[in-house]
């Protein structure tokens, strides 16, 4: 159902510390979603976890990546630094702090009690949590100030394991949830990584109608913020896992902080999905994901990613010698050194392209390490076969572009490029170099399948993963959250049930709605 007025519509493009201030491959997402969906006006918000660098401009990264220039009538970006002094109410003492401290302790309690224990009200508790700490921290007030957060959080870790403390202490381990049994160290660091997490949600986010939260941590946060404060509707974007959140990598080697931290995580994931509009994820492997964690099947939709098929057309030719070019992260390197080296037994003339790098070992002969590549169209030109590896959230641009070039591609089975190469590429086990020299061999030395493999290739991505089609699907996706936003009236003039419309289209709730 069309809205009106949809060319004024504004939204909050929210990211966890990445977009704008770091190059990578949710920063190419964000540039092509911004530059493509000229009928929005964009505000770009980051909830920083480290001080604010310059806004990434017109350079170049490893993978040769341009930033586009700034769309016309965007605004600039809004940040906080996460791990700033706290900003406590008023002037810092007197009966604001009292009440805020009260308030918050009663919050923080039920936050812990929420992530930690099993039971049916937990996700409850854990929801009522941060809504309260949202309502008192709209002056920017950090959420946590002044309260006894190590002890809290210890209370509710004992008395989440149950009775049997004598068992905990021989195990090492809460017999009620399976949890290490907590330490104060562990406590310590704990709520200080869980203090830094929750200030995210006195991120000041403008004034919009929408915002799309493009990741399930920091971002959700700040997208839950705004909507129980202001009733803006969100849409939720997940490009990886919970599992590999920076905040869990902030903690080091404690086993206990991290599976407190894991906790945390989880319960937020499932809450940024019960209160998300609508969640369009990347690949399928994302959606059967959200799934698990209980995401309303109604609310899901793949929404691939994708590139501009005129930047990569399609090369005809080859080059005469039997080249390959990687592309994939650095921990990935020795994966395709192996490899490399036991492709050469097969094929000994072959030659490896890697963008990136020399490492500082002897690696086989034969190789060309590129460094940063200016232009990845000139690798792709350069490779009878493009090798892709990683469950890096950057490896589906290589893997999408080198199959809209129709080069003949491999690639691991990790990070949904399998799914994403469909018939288009050779894929083999992550982890295997063998498997992956036996694949390289195969296609450098059968024309025909290389042939075979490009054509598919090529017309799965003219299909699936071009830009057009990806800013088709947020357009749907926008509409679909803001349709269920009381007070914007649809094209055919039925108004949207759920509230009153103010002057410029918008119902907008004093306090934190119902």
């Amino acid at each position: 159902m069309p809205l009106l007025g949809v060319n004024s519509v504004r939204v909050a493009l929210i990211s966890g510390g990445t977009y704008p201030y770091r190059d990578g491959a949710v920063e190419t997402w964000c540039e092509l979603l911004t530059a493509g969906l000229d009928e929005y006006r964009f505000h770009r918000v980051a909830a920083l976890d480290a001080a604010p660098g310059r806004p990434v401009g017109a350079r170049r990264g490893r993978w040769g990546r341009q930033t586009r220039p700034e769309p016309p009538g965007t605004f600039v970006a809004t940040a906080l630094r996460l791990a700033s002094g706290p900003v406590r109410p008023g002037r810092g003492r007197g009966p604001a702090l009292r009440q805020h401290r009260r308030t918050a302790t009663h919050a923080a309690v039920l936050l812990c009690r929420g992530m930690l224990e099993e039971g049916p009200h937990s996700a409850e508790m854990f929801r009522s949590a941060l809504r309260r700490l949202a309502a008192i921290s709209t002056d920017g007030t950090h959420p946590l100030v002044g309260v006894p957060l190590v002890e809290v959080l210890l209370d509710a870790w004992r008395a989440a394991g149950g009775p049997s403390t004598a068992v905990a202490r021989l195990t090492g381990r809460s017999p009620g949830t399976g949890l290490p049994w907590p330490v104060l160290r562990d406590a310590q660091v704990t709520a200080r990584a869980l203090e830094h997490a929750v200030r995210a949600l006195c991120v000041p986010v403008p004034e919009v109608e929408l915002c799309h939260a493009v990741d399930g941590g920091l971002a959700t946060l700040v997208a839950l913020g705004a909507k129980w404060r202001r009733g803006v509707p969100y849409v939720l974007t997940e490009h990886g896992l919970y599992l590999r959140s920076p905040l869990i990598e902030d903690v080091g080697d404690r086993p206990a902080a991290r599976a407190i931290l894991l906790r945390f995580l989880r319960s937020l994931t499932r809450l940024g999905y019960a209160e998300a509009g609508a969640i369009a994820l990347p690949t399928e492997r994302m959606r059967r994901w959200a799934t698990r964690q209980g995401a309303e099947r109604e609310l899901l939709r793949v929404v691939p990613p994708g590139v501009e098929p005129r930047d990569y057309p399609h090369l005809r030719e080859e080059p005469p010698e039997p080249v390959v070019v990687w592309l994939g992260p650095d921990d990935e390197l020795p994966l395709i050194l192996q490899a490399f080296a036991t492709l050469l037994r097969a094929v000994p003339d072959a030659r490896l392209i890697v963008a990136g790098s020399a490492p500082p070992y002897p690696t086989p002969e034969r190789i060309t390490f590129a460094g940063p590549v200016a232009d990845r169209r000139e690798a792709y030109a350069t490779a009878r076969l493009v090798v892709v590896s990683g469950g890096h959230a950057s490896m589906p641009y290589p893997l999408i572009e080198s199959m809209l070039c129709g080069r003949a591609t491999v690639c691991t089975d990790n990070g949904g490029l399998a799914a994403m190469a469909g018939m288009g590429a050779l894929v083999t086990p992550p982890g295997d170099p063998d498997r992956l020299a036996a694949a390289c061999a195969s296609l450098l030395t059968d024309a025909r399948l290389r042939r075979e493999l490009s054509s598919a290739a090529r017309r799965r991505a003219r299909t699936l993963f071009t830009r057009n089609a990806m800013l088709d699907g947020f357009r749907e996706e926008y509409a679909r959250a803001l349709s269920g936003r009381p007070g914007l009236v649809p094209a055919d003039g039925l108004a949207v049930p759920g509230g009153l419309a103010t002057a410029d289209g918008l119902a907008v709730a004093d306090g934190i709605p119902a």
